[in-house]
């Protein structure tokens, strides 16, 4: 799993340190940004097999966040999830809406986001294979 590189943004220094922490224990390579625009710029330098995004940030929120990412080339087959302290219906009606992958809610279990990220990883790889 050591290749596989996964991106993640929050705004809260804690999150993002956590969450980094957590995912790199599990042997993935992880680039942590703070910001939206950050992550796009890191996008366009090296490609990540997973995104993961808080939803409410300043400058690009975590839907306009996916939802540029999408408009890449190839940026339709990248992997992103979400992760939120708030879980309405509009809210999951959104995520739906904007193809992002998944949501989840914080606080979170880390088995069950190590699961969804295993989830996501293993589609990711079929639909590629399938693609060659």
């Amino acid at each position: 799993m050591h290749d596989t590189k996964i991106f993640i943004v929050d705004d809260s220094p804690i999150q993002l340190i956590l969450l980094e922490k957590v995912l790199q224990r599990e042997g993935f390579a992880v680039e942590a940004y703070s910001n939206g625009p950050d992550l796009i710029e890191g996008i366009s330098i090296n490609k990540p097999d997973l995104i993961i995004s808080d939803i409410h940030m300043p400058e690009l929120n975590g839907f306009e966040l996916i939802e540029e990412i999408r408009s890449f080339p190839k940026g339709e087959k990248i992997p992103c999830f979400l992760i939120s302290s708030k879980a309405d219906t509009v809210i999951r009606n959104k995520v739906d809406a904007i193809g992002a992958d998944g949501f989840i809610k914080k606080p979170f279990e880390y088995q069950s986001l190590m699961a969804i990220i295993k989830d996501l990883l293993n589609e990711s790889k079929r639909i590629s294979h399938r693609a060659s």
